[in-house]
């Protein structure tokens, strides 16, 4: 508290000092530019952050906005212009719509100009945008949002109807896709607070719908499953955390390890499969996340789908998580437990014949390589499943002989049964030890006996 202020004094009074020739004055003005060189400290509120390079490098693709840059981070990039229109077109029709007489844009700045500096704060890095652009964006881009949310809420309930061919973004599902993945990039996100101001001035009671069922309602195609919590109750502070939130199981269901022993054997599916553990779909789970290991040997885990939830939501849930505690390892460690059970296109096989895994095509090793990736530089102290891998390995050694079954069943199938030759060579060799063997004993009782 003392340097801030020692450093707002010294601002303030810069103009007073004189340059004077003594060594003790000269003194006194570097140390008055030093203090008031000292940019303020980042706010301890911001969540909306830039992907760190270690996730980042090689999965640019993941991260970055394809038709549609949301907030300051990817502004003004050049294939990301064509949009822009578009974002003007939809807030001229969003305060077109028949809404309440308090939907006017002198009403939008005001609200936005009083909590400009909360969504600033909400930034992890600082916003060099003048105070009426910062508020021109949050308007444009938050209005741009909340009309793609209505015109998909209406475009959903009349299926048949044609759709207006000036709207470029509705009348291509490339294009409505490709938007949906962009709401969902962490660098690509607003302050929920802006969106939630702007939604009070646009939302039409005859709707009696909520901000939150028409952000899972358009996004929904995002998830990699259907089993999210109903609760209304549920807040974000971004759309990327608001997803987070509804994926994750209750509190009061997370047994999170404060001191994990990653003391757990790092077994694929098939051999966990080999060596007796049974897998089975979830049906009622009590999240994304909710995966259960019984004394028995049955490991349980919620369906998912492997689409653009997987290979997008995912690691930008991920890369939210690595960039503070506040968000708490759960779906990493969810990501870190498929990429120790998914090994080989065997292992897919086996969860798609369970039904706990579909895909939107056949490509196993395709599979395979998406989500070996989910977790790709991330790093954390502490795992969520450290004590359920515990107990999985405890009950594989409680059956080391389903173990050492399995692994000369994997060399016999390699070396010797890897093709239809090498299992006639081999049957030709036991043929032979066999003629072999029979030859040694008729030549062995053909000898006279002695004496």
């Amino acid at each position: 508290m003392e340097l801030n202020a020692e450093i707002d004094e010294r601002t303030e009074n810069s103009n007073d000092i004189s340059i004077e020739t003594d060594d003790d004055d000269d003194s006194s003005i570097l140390a008055a530019h030093i203090l008031a060189a000292i940019p303020p400290k980042p706010s301890s509120i911001s969540f909306i952050y830039r992907v760190p390079d270690n996730l980042r490098v090689g999965s640019e693709y993941r991260y970055e906005p394809k038709v549609a840059s949301i907030g300051p981070y990817h502004c003004g990039k050049k294939n990301l212009k064509v949009t822009e229109k578009h974002k003007l077109w939809y807030l001229w029709d969003l305060l077109s719509r028949s809404t309440p007489p308090k939907t006017t844009m002198k009403n939008m700045v005001k609200a936005i100009k009083s909590i400009e500096v909360q969504a600033r704060e909400c930034y992890a890095e600082e916003i060099n945008l003048t105070s009426d652009e910062f508020v021109m964006m949050m308007i444009v881009d938050g209005c741009f949002i909340l009309e793609l949310l209505y015109r998909y809420e209406e475009y959903t309930k009349r299926l048949k109807e044609r759709v207006d061919d000036n709207d470029l973004i509705f009348s291509a599902n490339w294009l409505v896709r490709t938007v949906q993945r962009d709401l969902v990039l962490l660098e690509n996100q607003l302050p929920f607070v802006v969106l939630d101001t702007l939604f009070n001035f646009t939302w039409d009671p005859k709707h009696n719908i909520s901000l939150n069922k028409l952000v899972l309602q358009f996004l929904e195609l995002e998830l990699p499953t259907s089993l999210i919590r109903s609760d209304d109750n549920i807040v974000g502070k971004h759309i990327l955390d608001l997803l987070r939130n509804y994926l994750l199981p209750p509190s009061d269901v997370i047994e999170y390890e404060d001191e994990p022993t990653w003391q757990f054997a790092y077994n694929s599916a098939t051999v966990l499969w080999e060596i007796g553990v049974k897998f089975k779909v979830k049906k009622i789970a009590k999240g994304f996340a909710d995966i259960t290991f019984s004394e028995d040997g049955v490991l349980e885990i919620p369906h998912f789908h492997v689409g653009e939830g997987m290979s997008v939501l995912i690691p930008n849930l991920v890369a939210l998580e690595q960039c503070h505690q506040y968000f708490r390892n759960i779906i990493t460690s969810y990501a870190l437990f498929l990429e120790i059970l998914i090994r080989s296109k065997d292992d897919v096989k086996l969860l798609r014949s369970g039904n706990i895994i579909t895909v939107p095509w056949n490509r196993d090793e395709e599979i395979v390589t998406k989500l070996s990736n989910l977790v790709k530089g991330a790093k954390f102290d502490h795992f969520y499943y450290d004590g359920l891998c515990t107990r999985i390995s405890l009950y594989t050694r409680r059956h080391k002989w389903r173990a050492i079954r399995y692994k000369w069943n994997v060399i016999l199938k390699r070396d010797y049964f890897g093709s239809p030759w090498a299992v006639l060579s081999f049957v030709a060799a036991i043929l032979l030890l066999v003629l072999t063997l029979t030859q040694t004993i008729y030549a062995v009782r053909s000898y006279p006996p002695r004496g």
